[in-house]
């Protein structure tokens, strides 16, 4: 079977949508691609389970709508398989809609966290033949294809059509193993495409891992990705130092953000710290990663640290206790001030991020007490990073209800 994963040009004055390995949509001005780590799994499992796999992102190919559908069309697939988020969700339905008019016979799939929340909504909006729900749609996009497109055959989490029918195969689970997924065919998903053009790599060539699906906390209710991974999962800490080193001796690659939502910690990040030691691996790599505050010690950070790790992201959110409480960060600001500063002094780059306009909030001031005390205590201290709080649109959202 021939199937193609695409990203259609989405062109706009806003600039470049960032809609894969992303828990908020946001358009960069300054091109920016990030390694699409679930669509790539997909891609690789499917190529080798014997399909004729096409890998078009054309936006990080940069490609104009017109390039990118003069190379779908050569393609001529079979399954064309496209995720989508909120603020493009339309556009996307438009386009899927404008395809099937043309009656090539192709089936359509549309993966992500706002299908996965909404599916009744995609079905009933496009004509688009499945929705696949779950942070898992590379494995239920290879039991789809397995099947036969048989539903009698299908995992939970597959939304479908018989006839005139919208029907569903019931929540989707997430018990896949992910030490049964294969390692990324980095050839096949065109990975210099990602390797240059991104602000967490200070070495390049880098790259893009999981270690886990997704936040071992995942209740934060401003982020969309625990819609898709409610549960956490993790790679052996063993292998994963196996595909890190192939990356390195293979491919060159310089640096790796894991961007797992948060990192392993305990026995797995010890492990983990300790195999790369072994090998003498931090010599040759540098490691980023998503954390959270008032996990890890002191010494945790210093370990990272002798495991060549460089980067370590932080969501701060907020200042404010009663905001972090709101958002279910399980965090109080004391844990943010001790853990930016114990992991500054181990040596790591610490990059915070908040957000800012929460609709119970008075209007924005300067809420960064923690930053000053732990983070900018040196000219050097961490980056800074900031996004509009999705709290008004809810707010708007449940006044309306």
């Amino acid at each position: 079977m021939k199937i193609a994963i695409c990203y259609p040009p989405l062109p706009s004055e806003k600039g470049v949508p960032l809609l894969s390995q992303n828990r908020q949509f946001q358009w960069f001005s300054r091109p920016t691609y990030i390694f699409p780590v679930v669509p790539a799994t997909a891609a690789t499992m499917l190529k080798k389970a014997g399909h004729e796999v096409f890998w078009l992102d054309g936006i990080a190919e940069e490609w104009t709508p017109e390039e990118f559908e003069r190379r779908l069309g050569e393609c001529s697939p079979d399954l064309v398989v496209m995720e989508t988020k909120t603020p493009v969700v339309k556009r996307h339905w438009k386009w899927i809609s404008e395809h099937r008019s043309s009656a090539t016979g192709t089936r359509y799939v549309l993966v992500g966290d706002h299908v996965t929340a909404l599916p009744d909504e995609t079905m009933a909006a496009c004509p688009v033949d499945y929705v696949l729900t779950g942070g898992d749609w590379d494995f239920l996009l290879k039991n789809l294809v397995e099947a036969g497109f048989d539903p009698s055959k299908f995992e939970p989490g597959i939304w479908y059509r018989d006839g005139g029918e919208v029907k569903n195969t019931g929540r989707f689970r997430l018990d896949h193993d992910l030490n049964s997924a294969p390692w990324i065919d980095r050839d096949l998903v065109h990975w210099r495409l990602y390797a240059e053009k991104n602000g967490n790599f200070r070495r390049t060539p880098g790259t893009y891992v999981m270690s886990g699906r997704d936040c071992w906390h995942a209740k934060c209710t401003f982020c969309s990705w625990t819609t898709l991974y409610p549960k956490y999962r993790t790679r052996n800490p063993v292998d994963v130092v196996d595909e890190l080193e192939m990356l390195v001796s293979k491919y060159g690659v310089c640096e790796v953000m894991d961007d797992s939502g948060s990192f392993p910690v305990g026995d797995w990040l010890k492990t983990f710290c300790s195999e790369v030691i072994r090998r003498g691996l931090q010599k040759k790599l540098r490691i980023d990663c998503n954390m959270r505050f008032g996990r890890l010690t002191f010494e945790d950070y210093r370990l990272m640290r002798r495991a060549g790790f460089r980067l370590v992201l932080f969501g701060v959110e907020s200042a404010n206790q009663a905001t972090l409480d709101r958002f279910v960060k399980a965090l109080k600001v004391e844990d943010v001030e001790k853990g930016a500063e114990w992991a500054h002094r181990a040596g790591l780059d610490v990059h915070l991020t908040f957000m800012f306009g929460h609709a119970w909030r008075a209007p924005p001031r300067s809420r960064t007490r923690c930053v000053s005390r732990a983070a900018c205590s040196r000219r050097d201290g961490p980056p800074l990073s900031s996004a509009p709080s999705p709290s008004p649109i809810r707010e708007r959202r449940s006044s309306a209800s």
